[in-house]
C-alpha cells in the first residue's frame, strides 16, 4: 500500500512537471515566430480562401452537414482537410489578378498589405493618413503593365476616398459615400500588420489603426481597430484566444464602452458569436444555420461579419487551427477575408510553425514571383521600424 501511494505521488508531480514544462514551451515561442505566423498565416488564409470565395454552395464536408456533434476524431479529420488549391476563374479585380492562378495565389486582402509595406518603407516607419492615401495610388507604379490593367479595375471605389483623404477636389468624394455607406471590413484587410508594430502597446495599434483607415465609416472604425489592438495581445508571450478576445473587449481609447444609450457594437457581436456555438451544441451545421439567420448581413463583407464567423468557428473546434481555417473554407461568402482573420489570430498565437512548411514556401513563392515581395520581406522591414 505505501509503495502504491509512493507510486501514485510521483506520478502526480511527473505530469504536474510536465504540464509545467509544455506550459513553458507554449511561453517561449519567439516574439519573431508570432509576427510571422500571423503575417504569413493571413496570406496563406487569404490564398486558402481566394479560389472558393463567393462559392454556391459551398464545398462542405461530414462533419459540416451531420447533424451529429463534432467529435475530437472529427476535428483533426477536418484539419487535415485544409490545404491550397488553384483558381477556377478567370481574373477578378477583386480576387486574384492570374487567370486560372496557381495553388498559393493571393487576392485583394494580401496586395492591400502589399501597400501598407510599401508606405512603411517608403516612409521610413512614419505612418499617416495621407501617406497611406498616397501608397494606394503609388502602388499601380509599382505593378506590371498586365497588373495594372487589374488595378484600374480594381480601384474606382476605393479611389474617390482616397482623393478626399489627401484632399483633392477631382474625382473624389466624402469617404462617408464609399461602398453606399456601408461599415465595411476594409480596413482589416491592410491594417493588421500594425499590431506587429508595437504589440506592447495594443491601444497604440488601436489609435494607428483608427487613423490610417480613411475607407472605415461608422462601426467599422471601432470594430477593424479592435481586431488590431486583440491581435497585438495575441503576439504578446502569453497571447491566447481569450486575451485576444479580452483586449479586443478592452482596449477602447475612444470610450465606446460607455455611450449614452448605445451598447456598443462590437461587444454585441463578440456576444452573439459565443452564444450561436452553445446554441449549436457542438454541431457546425447548425452553427453554419445559425450564422446565416443571425448575421443581419446584406454583403457578407460588412464589417462584424469576418469577427463573428472567426471566433464561432475557432471556438467550436476547440480552437483547432487548421480545423477552424478549413471551416472558413466550407462556410462559404468572403471566404478569403474571414481566412485571413483566423490566419492571422492562429498566427500571432501559435507561431510560424503552426502553418506546414510546404503552404509557407508555396504562398511566399507566389507573392514574389507576382509581385516581387513576400512575408520574408516584410520581416525585415518589421524588425527595422517596429518599437
Amino acid at each position: 500500500m505505501k509503495n502504491a501511494f509512493l507510486f501514485f505521488l510521483i506520478l502526480t508531480c511527473y505530469f504536474q512537471v510536465l504540464s509545467q514544462e509544455i506550459a513553458v514551451n507554449e511561453s517561449q515561442i519567439s516574439l519573431n515566430s508570432k509576427i510571422e505566423g500571423m503575417l504569413i498565416g493571413s496570406a496563406i488564409g487569404d490564398a486558402a480562401g481566394g479560389p472558393v470565395e463567393f462559392v454556391s454552395p459551398p464545398e462542405r464536408s461530414y462533419w459540416s452537414t451531420t447533424n451529429k456533434k463534432i467529435t475530437k476524431k472529427g476535428i483533426e479529420e477536418l484539419g487535415a482537410l485544409f490545404k491550397l488549391r488553384p483558381y477556377p476563374k478567370e481574373v477578378e479585380p477583386f480576387a486574384q489578378w492570374e487567370a486560372y492562378g496557381r495553388e498559393g495565389t493571393i487576392t485583394d486582402d494580401t496586395r492591400f498589405k502589399i501597400i501598407f509595406f510599401n508606405c512603411l518603407k517608403k516612409n521610413k516607419g512614419k505612418l499617416t493618413r495621407k501617406k497611406f492615401a498616397q501608397a494606394v495610388l503609388d502602388f499601380r507604379n509599382e505593378l506590371s503593365e498586365e497588373y495594372k490593367k487589374h488595378y484600374d479595375w480594381w480601384i474606382p471605389e476605393i479611389e474617390y476616398a482616397t482623393n478626399a483623404a489627401l484632399g483633392k477636389k477631382k474625382n473624389a468624394y466624402p469617404v462617408e459615400r464609399i461602398w453606399g455607406g456601408i461599415p465595411t471590413m476594409e480596413g482589416q484587410m491592410p491594417f493588421l500588420p500594425v499590431a506587429a508594430l508595437n504589440p506592447e502597446n495594443p491601444e497604440w495599434c488601436y489609435l494607428k489603426t483608427y487613423e490610417l483607415g480613411y475607407f472605415d465609416i461608422g462601426v467599422a472604425k471601432d470594430i477593424n481597430s479592435a481586431l488590431v489592438a486583440g491581435l497585438a495581445r495575441a503576439l504578446q508571450a502569453d497571447g491566447n484566444w481569450t486575451n485576444f478576445e479580452e483586449a479586443m473587449r478592452t482596449v477602447d481609447p475612444y470610450n465606446y464602452n460607455n455611450v449614452l444609450y448605445v451598447d456598443r457594437q462590437l461587444n454585441k457581436w463578440l456576444d452573439i458569436s459565443n452564444e450561436l456555438v452553445q446554441r449549436a451544441d457542438g454541431n457546425i451545421s447548425k452553427l453554419f444555420v445559425l450564422l446565416e439567420n443571425n448575421l443581419q448581413t446584406t454583403y457578407w463583407w460588412e464589417a462584424w461579419v469576418p469577427i463573428v464567423v472567426v471566433m464561432a468557428c475557432a471556438e467550436i473546434v476547440d480552437y483547432h487551427p487548421l480545423a477552424s481555417m478549413q471551416l472558413m473554407m466550407e462556410f462559404g461568402h468572403d471566404t478569403d477575408s474571414y481566412a485571413q482573420v483566423m490566419g492571422a489570430v492562429l498566427g500571432a498565437i501559435h507561431g510560424k510553425e503552426i502553418w506546414p512548411i510546404e503552404m509557407r514556401e508555396t504562398v511566399n513563392l507566389r507573392m514574389k514571383e507576382q509581385f516581387g515581395q513576400n512575408v520574408n520581406d516584410w520581416m525585415l522591414l518589421v524588425d527595422k521600424y517596429g518599437k
